[in-house]
């Protein structure tokens, strides 16, 4: 008897044992994507399912059910946070969603799809769920494979469990350090950058309709980038919905549509891809601000709040007011240009206007300011160097 009760307490000690090193084991971020069935171990999670799918990847982990994405966590001290989403999900617009499938269709340790096959209305839909290892965030589309006939009001919707964390305010830049801003061109198609939980518009009737997001989980996605980027835990990795839509054409064209949107109030902010050229025919870079080093999830909460400007050779910095910050009637906002072949101009913009300009005659290095007016919207700095080549800051917004 004695020895069985020993048996008993032996075998009971090794299950705890098990369940609690598997517990901490899927706290613990692996080194590749992992998949696993069933109802999520994620803390707060509501994938309860037991066909329902929990990812895990190096930067975090979430959870998809036949409702779509039900839970995800960042990492946070080394290990898994809780859930901070009730849900993610492409929105149709009224009328029930019927489910047909949800499967993995391919999964290799650096790559993960998903799909998810819902009906709408008499309408197909095919949903998919695209990760890689090295960047923390979901590439989501869904695409209408049947016509549709009316106006949708559709696209994907972020519904979160808690208001989004605050980082840091980077209204107010102390002092200029040129180390403190990094240089990268986006490769993934988003489009404005800006901060949004709701990417749901009108469309027009039609087919083929496919709606398409980035769900940043720190990330936007692939950098090209003269020097390294370190995709690490950081208190600015954040959540957040970009439409992605390749930007391409002329870039001062795409400049004016941004500066009507700017005096409409709308705090959209200028991007830099391959696809989008200035009038010499080349592509250019965002300049963020980054103080805290090369980390791509502080990258991309500078480029989502306009702590940035985009460059196709000079650079332009700001002293006082960040980018993207709000100034004060009254102050003085003041800027430092650099080039390493020569400043030839600059131009301050103001609603639309270029009501200020400077001639700078090949100067390699210039500071300059203005008052900042009262009753005004946005103001924008522009630098041009002795090839003609220039950079733009985002819009200063008025207060």
């Amino acid at each position: 008897m004695r020895f069985y009760q020993f048996g008993l307490s032996l075998l009971a000690a090794v299950v705890l044992t098990a369940c609690s090193s598997n517990t901490a084991r899927q706290g613990t971020p692996p080194a590749s994507i992992e998949v696993v069935r069933g109802p999520t171990w994620i803390q707060g999670g509501d994938a309860r399912g037991a066909d329902d799918i929990t990812v895990r990847t190096p930067h975090f982990t979430f959870a998809v059910s036949r409702q779509g994405i039900l839970d995800l966590a960042m990492v946070e001290n080394g290990v898994f946070g809780a859930d901070l989403v009730e849900s993610v999900d492409f929105v149709p617009g009224e009328g029930e969603l019927s489910v047909e499938r949800l499967e993995v269709v391919h999964h290799s340790p650096d790559q993960l799809v998903i799909e998810l096959a819902r009906t709408w209305n008499g309408h197909r839909l095919l949903s998919r769920y695209e990760v890689a290892k090295d960047y923390p965030g979901i590439t989501l589309s869904t695409r209408v494979l049947d016509p549709v006939n009316a106006p949708l009001f559709a696209g994907y919707q972020l519904q979160r469990n808690e208001p989004a964390r605050q980082g840091p305010s980077y209204n107010d830049v102390p002092r200029m350090v040129q180390s403190h801003w990094t240089a990268a061109q986006l490769q993934n198609n988003l489009n404005q950058l800006y901060e949004t939980d709701d990417l749901r518009r009108s469309h027009a009737a039609g087919k083929g309709l496919e709606f398409t997001a980035w769900l940043s989980a720190g990330s936007l996605g692939n950098l090209l980038s003269d020097k390294e980027m370190y995709t690490t835990s950081s208190p600015q990795a954040e959540l957040g919905l970009f439409e992605l839509a390749p930007v391409s054409g002329n870039f001062e064209s795409y400049l004016s549509t941004m500066r009507q949107r700017w005096s409409r109030g709308e705090r959209v902010y200028l991007n830099a891809g391959p696809l989008l050229k200035d009038a010499r025919h080349n592509s250019g870079k965002i300049y963020a601000y980054t103080p805290k080093g090369r980390i791509t999830a502080d990258f991309a909460s500078a480029a989502a709040r306009g702590h940035s400007f985009v460059s196709f050779g000079p650079e332009v910095y700001p002293i006082t007011t960040n980018f993207g910050g709000e100034a004060t009637p009254y102050s003085e906002t003041q800027v430092e240009f650099r080039s390493g072949i020569g400043l030839a101009k600059a131009e301050v913009w103001l609603d639309g206007k270029q009501v200020a300009g400077w001639k700078i005659n090949g100067a390699k290095w210039f500071r300059t300011g203005v008052p900042v007016p009262p009753k005004r919207t946005w103001m924008q700095w522009v630098v041009e160097d002795k090839q003609g080549n220039k950079a733009y800051s985002n819009p200063i917004w008025i207060k």
